[in-house]
């Protein structure tokens, strides 16, 4: 028990913080009433400019600044295209997934003269910090930096909604925008924020698959997870905490598969392991949804501009 409790709880928390960060992302960009489905994309260019700083720096710091500011840059773009022109936030976020997908195949050809891969960088695998911690440094020690990042990305948010007057405005503007405008309130500034922040989060989400777990980019390494951070912010009814939680769900039942697969002569065919996490994850998500009262953000998905009102 103890040796699967050992290996559980760290792989969850490393599987489980790159799908965290960029649910948090969600959240926020979601509650002011704008819908990402363009995470994945935002994940994988993250997990791309993470290695590209890592590689021309030598410092995975760097690469995790590039990550953030990529995933800024490719949420501007959305938050123009839906915000201030109001075009079709699922089509806009699609389009950026596509265009993220295949502007970092083209750059692992471009920067490393290969296809498929990029050359082995500078990670952030352990916080070695710890280490010198009574009792508990070694298991805090072989944590990813990303994990606490992580914490402190929950905290802040958590804060952002209960106890600041901008949390308020995200919210107000999420549930109605009309009146919020009435209130003084700048509609189209406060989900340009909530949308760059998204952006920024989710970057983070793509490094720790780069950087954190790896020391490369591989394309297709994202393999759905920004989607699955739209699942957790759903499945935790757009709270902070609740989203946070049910990432690291999906964590839980990733590192179960990877957990199975290493018991010698396991009877259990490994193409069935691997659905595992998919698996659990429809059924969580088609129990939770029964059981809803709240669907979302009430304006959620609904461009407020004088552009798209006028068609």
């Amino acid at each position: 028990m103890f040796s699967f409790l050992s290996y559980m709880i760290p792989t969850t928390l490393r599987m489980g913080t790159p799908i965290a960060f960029t649910a948090l992302g969600g959240v926020v960009s979601e509650r002011s009433g704008v819908n990402n489905i363009g995470l994945e994309g935002i994940m994988t260019a993250g997990a791309f400019a993470a290695v590209l700083g890592s590689y021309y720096t030598g410092s995975p710091w760097i690469g995790i600044l590039m990550a953030m500011l990529v995933g800024i840059l490719i949420s501007a773009i959305h938050s123009v295209l839906t915000i201030t022109i109001g075009a079709k936030q699922a089509v806009s976020s699609m389009a950026l997934v596509l265009l993220a997908e295949g502007l970092c195949g083209v750059g692992v050809e471009a920067f490393f003269g290969q296809s498929g891969s990029t050359a082995q960088v500078n990670n952030l695998p352990t916080s070695n910090i710890f280490a010198s911690i009574p009792l508990v440094g070694g298991f805090l020690s072989h944590l990813s930096p990303f994990v606490y990042i992580g914490f402190i990305a929950l905290i802040v948010v958590t804060l952002l909604f209960k106890f600041t007057r901008f949390g308020f405005h995200i919210t107000a503007v999420g549930e109605n925008p009309t009146m919020a405008e009435t209130c003084g309130i700048n509609v189209h500034r406060v989900r340009y924020i909530s949308v760059l922040a998204s952006g920024l989060l989710g970057g983070l989400g793509g490094a720790m698959l780069s950087i954190g777990q790896m020391n490369l980019f591989q394309e297709g390494m994202v393999a759905g997870r920004g989607y699955l951070a739209l699942g957790a912010v759903t499945m935790g009814r757009w709270n902070p905490v609740a989203s946070y939680c049910s990432a690291m769900i999906f964590g839980f039942f990733d590192a179960l598969q990877l957990y199975l697969q290493t018991i010698p002569s396991n009877p259990i065919p490994s193409d069935f392991i691997q659905m595992i996490p998919y698996l659990a994850i429809l059924i969580i998500l088609a129990v939770t949804s029964r059981k809803m009262k709240y669907f979302g953000v009430t304006a959620g998905g609904k461009p407020y501009t004088k552009y798209a009102s006028s068609h």
